[in-house]
């Protein structure tokens, strides 16, 4: 995770969640904002604080989950922690907005000390609640980050996430490769392979990996649901249960121009970027002729894979 200071630096994850996402649409932002709040109100439904407990809002971002668990419950303390500064200081500004700072403590994370020491200002069996939404996914030694959820919490305590399951595209993507790859050895020719599909492959190669040796090695696209389970088991979670939710539908993105510029996490390129960086100009007309003709008349379908873990501290 790349985060420097506030002097003017460059920050990956607040110049993502604050602009990329949304390509710079305000109306594309809003109806993602929408969206977020159900997740998190599904992993807040996980929870059931008591007055004066704590709330570790793990990966907090500009806190969305946190500052929900302040307006649901007036009693309740959130400890806000991430990475990037700027974010921390956006979720803690927001608090101040709403009335609710003297509840909060802001918690920044050392994204190069290691999961050993992320949470170690936070004691043993310090915190009521760990609740995470769109974070661990992009930790790399999950099992271990479970394992430091579940020191930090007391007996009792609970463990409420919710992760996007990216696999499934990374899978899609290594399989178009290996389809393109067979089309053009018999001959050695590549002009051979289907141009729109080799098209689309090098757009998909800029968001999600498509070797099996890069998606083993990226943290939000090697794993599964049955791996959170797992792993939740492994760091000797109890009553472990797991929700995979799928749902297809149109796109969030208003109009075309949005939809170009969106991209799916942080480590992802949009469309536009690839347009108009890696294309020759008749490859692009192709490319984004088909896309555009397919987005005029609604046939763009968007595919969310979430999964939801809730688990016990013994």
């Amino acid at each position: 995770m790349s985060e420097q200071d506030l002097t003017g630096a460059h920050d990956a994850w607040a110049e993502w969640l604050l602009r990329g996402r949304a390509g710079a649409s305000a109306e594309h932002e809003a109806r993602i904002e929408a969206r977020v709040g159900l997740f998190v109100d599904r992993v807040l439904d996980a929870l059931e604080p008591e007055p004066g407990q704590c709330l570790l809002d793990f990966g907090c971002g500009s806190g969305a989950l946190g500052l929900r668990a302040l307006q649901r419950w007036p009693d309740v303390r959130v400890v806000f922690a991430d990475t990037s500064p700027m974010l921390m200081r956006v979720a803690g500004e927001r608090a101040t907005a709403m009335g609710a700072a003297a509840r909060c403590r802001l918690l920044r994370l050392d994204a190069d000390s290691g999961v050993a020491s992320a949470l170690r200002e936070l004691a043993d069996a310090s915190v009521d609640a760990v609740a995470t939404r769109s974070a661990l996914a992009y930790v790399a030694d999950k099992p271990a980050m479970l394992a430091e959820f579940r020191r930090v919490l007391r007996p009792g305590g609970v463990l409420s996430l919710g992760e996007p399951v990216f696999r499934d595209d990374a899978l899609a993507a290594c399989a178009q490769r290996r389809a393109l790859e067979e089309v053009a050895q018999p001959a050695g020719l590549a002009a051979q392979q289907p141009q729109l599909l080799r098209l689309l492959q090098r757009w998909r190669s800029q968001q999600f990996p498509d070797t099996e040796q890069e998606l083993a090695r990226s943290p939000h696209c090697n794993y599964s649901e049955r791996e959170l389970f797992a792993w939740a088991l492994q760091a000797r979670f109890a009553q472990v249960h797991v929700e995979l939710h799928i749902d297809a539908g149109p796109s969030l993105a208003p109009d075309w121009e949005s939809f170009t510029r969106h991209t799916p996490h942080p480590f992802a390129r949009s469309l536009r970027d690839v347009l108009d960086h890696d294309f020759a100009p008749e490859e692009r007309a192709l490319l984004e002729g088909v896309l555009r003709e397919n987005w005029d008349r609604g046939a763009m379908v968007s595919v969310e894979r979430m999964v939801y873990v809730r688990a016990l501290r013994p």
